[in-house]
Parts: C-alpha cells; structure tokens; sequence
C-alpha cells in the first residue's frame, strides 16, 4: 500500500486524525493538544508508544495538572517545562499547548500525505505549526516544526518533545551523549539529583553498585528519575526491544535541540512503566531557572524557529551506535 489518510475516526469521543503505509500507523487527536496517541509499527504489529491504563484520553481544562490528566503519547512542553513565569504571569506544569485544542488537517503530496496541526498558547503570544508527513512506505515518519512569537516583545521559552514509550525488560537506551546530569531522581539506583556522570555508567556510591543506564530494569524496580543529556555529540536517541531486534530512533537538530531528557518510570511513579526520550531546547526543564542559567532560548517580535525531526522504525538491529541524516535518506547504525 502506499501512504493514505484514513478518515472519519474518532477515539473516546475525539475526533482522530489518521495516515499510515505499509510500515507505520500515526493517530493524531487534535482536540488534546496536537496529540499523537499512535505511533505503529505494523511489521511488528505493536504500538510503540505508551499509555495510561488508568487514564482514557479526554479533554482538559486550561491549567491542569499535566500528571493528573496525562493519558500517555507523544506531546508537545512549551513554553516551560515546570511551573514558571512569563511577562509577571504564571505559566502551567509543562506548559500550555498539550492543554488546547490545535487546528487540523489533512493533505496528500506527490508521494505522501500529511497531517498539519498548529496551536496557539494563551499566556504566551506563539504559535507551533507541526507537520507529520509519511512517503510512500517508508518506515519514517517526518515531523516539522514551526515556531512563531506572536509577540511585540521578545519571547523566552523552552520546547520539548514528549513522546512516551513503551517499554520491558529487554528494551535498551542509546544515545551519544558524553555527559549525564541527574536532575530528578526517587532512588539511588537512578542517582542522586545534581550528580553528573560519564554516559552509559552510573557509577557505584557506598548506596548503590554502578548500573549500565542503557538498561531498562524490570518494574519491580520502583524507581523512577529524569536525567540530561547535556553534552550530546549527535541529535539522536533510540529505544529498541533487544528480543525482537526492532526499534525507535528520532533523529533531530542539535542547533534547536541541544539537550535530551531520559525520563525513567520504573514501577515507581504511580505504577507505571514508560520512558520517554525527549529532545529539548534547553535545561532545566523551568523556564525561570533555565533564563538565570542562560539556557533558555528567545524568539524576537515576529521571529519564527523551524525543525525538522525524523521518527525512524528500524529492524535487525540490538544496539544503535550511530544515526545519519543524508537530506531525505535516514540510516539507523
């Protein structure tokens, strides 16, 4: 098959957008922030993200507590991660967009079709255009970005992108940092918050034996803990399920995205078992922090910011060692 929308689909009452091909299925909920609630992989007939068995995808309020509505997916941080400050007004718990509903539709492109999105936040005069394109049957789904100050006045912010995923005991992180800083963690397994360490080894501590941070530990675990990547070398992160030998690479531009956060959830948060692997514009994750620290990024009057992300499904592979980008053409190494 080549790449086609479906129409007509609704989820808990949601109106859903939907394209795939042959290799990946993508399921938008506007309504809910631009929301992506499924991200396939037909060959293995397995939804790569994760979802909140306690929690159905419905409509929030603006202003709610991210965690208390979070239903799982892949959603769009901005213009702060934790609460936080603007122009004297008080920013929500990660932010505004997830909580809008964002302006869809549907187009179909020589060899391809797409889903545009756009929302635009309420305290914070901006706006974020995201296009999720398929080609033909291709195993990529292409996202791209498109930020806009609406403003008079220069717009400080931080932008991340939070897809969260699915995981068991035979799934492994890589990615090709240098540097880690622990910036939350609940137990010594995961380390101590402000600690930094040498990726992929949390050293041993008289509380703990070193741990291999690319391992997903089993949730019995109950830990939980985010931690930066702070001196990436390329703009990527990949989770694969070492027994199946097939996973998930996004690639993105370390100019926008210079920091990654490894969100760990192992049975020690609410239950759950998730990672999310999150490209940001900066650290940490409070806009205010981020400002006094000279990490957070500023769009003037009328400035725009654009990115391109690739999400790239692969097979036949345990561990990745490299992702390159060649204009169209992705490679999973």
């Amino acid at each position: 098959m080549t790449a086609r929308h479906a129409a007509g689909w609704a989820l808990h009452g949601i109106a859903a957008h939907i394209i795939e091909n042959a290799a990946l299925r993508v399921v938008v909920l506007p309504e809910l922030g631009g929301k992506v609630i499924e991200l396939v992989d037909k060959v293995a007939d397995r939804d790569l993200l994760w979802h909140n068995p306690r929690t159905p995808p419905r409509r929030a309020p603006f202003g709610a507590h991210f965690d208390d509505w979070w239903t799982g997916g892949w959603d769009e941080i901005f213009p702060t991660g934790d609460h936080a400050h603007l122009h004297g007004e008080s920013l929500p718990y990660m932010g505004e967009l997830w909580s809008v509903p964002w302006d869809a539709r549907d187009e179909t492109f020589d060899g391809g079709v797409a889903v545009v999105t756009s929302g635009e936040g309420t305290i914070a005069p901006a706006r974020l255009e995201r296009r999720l394109e398929l080609h033909g049957d291709e195993p990529v789904l292409w996202a791209r970005y498109r930020l806009t100050n609406l403003d008079r006045r220069p717009l400080p912010f931080l932008w991340g992108i939070h897809p969260a995923l699915a995981v068991s005991p035979a799934h492994r992180i890589d990615l090709p940092a240098d540097t880690m800083l622990v910036g939350v963690s609940a137990d010594p397994s995961l380390g101590e918050a402000g600690e930094t360490y040498a990726w992929p080894t949390l050293p041993a501590t008289a509380s703990r034996p070193a741990r291999d941070m690319r391992r997903v530990p089993p949730p019995d675990a109950l830990a939980f803990g985010g931690h930066w990547a702070t001196g990436l070398r390329q703009g990527w992160v990949a989770l694969t399920d070492t027994e199946r030998g097939r996973g998930l690479a996004i690639s993105f531009p370390l100019a926008v995205f210079p920091a990654a956060w490894v969100w760990q959830v192992y049975g020690g948060w609410r239950g759950h078992y998730h990672v999310a692997l999150e490209p940001w514009s900066g650290y940490p994750m409070q806009l205010d922090e981020a400002r006094a620290a000279g990490r957070a990024r500023e769009l003037g009057p009328g400035e725009t910011l654009e990115a391109e992300l690739a999400f790239v499904v692969y097979g036949g592979l345990r561990e990745v060692t490299s992702v390159r980008r060649d204009g169209a053409r992705v490679e999973v190494i």
